[in-house]
């Protein structure tokens, strides 16, 4: 039984009050430590990761309630039931979406569905279910995978970005013949182009505004400073086969339209509001281009790539903060030009010190 309380961070509450930062609404408040039920497990949260969706929610995307974040890396301190094969001490990382296990897609569909798409799912940190913004949380313990030794907290910190990209590669749309453009050199971009590098293809090509972020691309990568579509060089119209949109923005999706070949493959791993007008879907039906969703993917596969140094992702982190300084840390993810912030929760030592990931 857990007793006590712990530190945490609730939006769209009254908790929320008083204390604010001038453009962040957020406070750190006591709590209840929770309680974990039969099949759950309590994690002491070690390490999380500022998301741009969390960045997101403070502003009232999603509506949600409770405590946010979803990137994590803890340590299993308490389980509900002694099965599902995790042990007091291991240190997880874990799947944020929570299928009901009952309805038809989770009993009839494919695992991947039950995975990404059961109707009455919680997300943590997201939906109906707090998240990693605190000094523990509570996870089914079937979400949670073990880490191994050789990954670091800063590491594992990435496994759910990183599992993301994967899904790519799971949803098996590229192939060997393949010429594939990534456009978006942000955290998500350089982490699909990471995963992409180590799969064979006839090339892989990156298109973004920031020199210093594309300098972090693979070497096997090309790479394109593009500031606007207009820039686009003409000999890449219709040269490739797969383009991944990680941009955020409509003008990805413009620019996807103009790379891809006729009968290819966009895929949009990145949500946005069309606010305006300036997308033309003639390139898509004239091309018959298929456009193809890709959210949450697996864990396994993303922390493999970690143990075995096959994908490295310390050089994305711009700065840890100590979770008391989240604050200054949510407005530094908020800077233009930032690559991934995370918060220490045990470790007080604050930043790190090498000036090439100080951005």
């Amino acid at each position: 039984m857990s007793e006590g309380t712990m530190m945490a961070v609730q939006v769209g509450s009254e908790t929320i009050s008083g204390d604010m930062s001038p453009d962040v609404n957020v406070k750190v408040v006591q709590v209840p430590i929770p309680t974990p039920g039969i099949g759950e497990a309590l994690v002491k949260v070690r390490r999380a990761g500022i998301c741009n969706t969390d960045l997101e929610i403070f502003k009232g995307y999603m509506g949600f309630h409770g405590i946010i974040g979803h990137e994590f890396v803890g340590t299993v301190k308490h389980v509900g039931s002694c099965e599902g094969g995790l042990c007091v001490g291991q240190r997880v990382v874990g799947e944020i979406n929570l299928p009901c296990n009952n309805c038809v897609v989770c009993t009839e569909g494919p695992s991947v569905a039950r995975r990404n798409h059961c109707p009455a799912r919680t997300t943590l940190g997201i939906h109906n279910q707090d998240g990693t913004y605190a000094e523990y949380l509570l996870l089914p313990m079937a979400n949670l995978k073990r880490v191994p030794d050789s990954v670091t907290d800063e590491q594992a910190c990435f496994v759910e970005p990183l599992a993301a990209a994967c899904r790519i590669v799971e949803q098996g749309v590229i192939h060997p013949q393949h010429r594939v453009a990534v456009i978006g050199d942000g955290k998500l971009g350089l982490l699909i182009t990471k995963v992409l590098a180590t799969e064979e293809s006839a090339g892989l090509d990156i298109f973004g505004h920031h020199p210093e972020k594309l300098a972090l691309a693979p070497r096997n990568c090309t790479t394109h400073l593009v500031k606007k579509l207009a820039d686009l060089p003409a000999d890449m119209v219709d040269m490739f086969d797969v383009c991944i949109d990680a941009t955020g923005h409509p003008s990805g999706l413009i620019m996807a339209g103009k790379l891809t070949k006729p009968l290819g493959t966009v895929v949009l791993k990145t949500t946005c509001a069309m606010t305006n007008s300036d997308l033309n879907t003639a390139e898509f039906v004239i091309k018959e281009i298929c456009i193809l969703g890709s959210r949450c993917g697996p864990f396994g596969m993303a922390i493999d790539l970690l143990a075995e140094q096959r994908v490295t992702v310390d050089e994305l982190i711009s700065k840890v903060y100590p979770f008391k300084d989240l604050t200054q840390a949510l407005r530094h993810a908020r800077a233009k030009g930032t690559l991934k912030i995370q918060l220490a929760m045990e470790d007080n030592s604050g930043t790190i010190s090498a000036g090439s990931r100080a951005r």
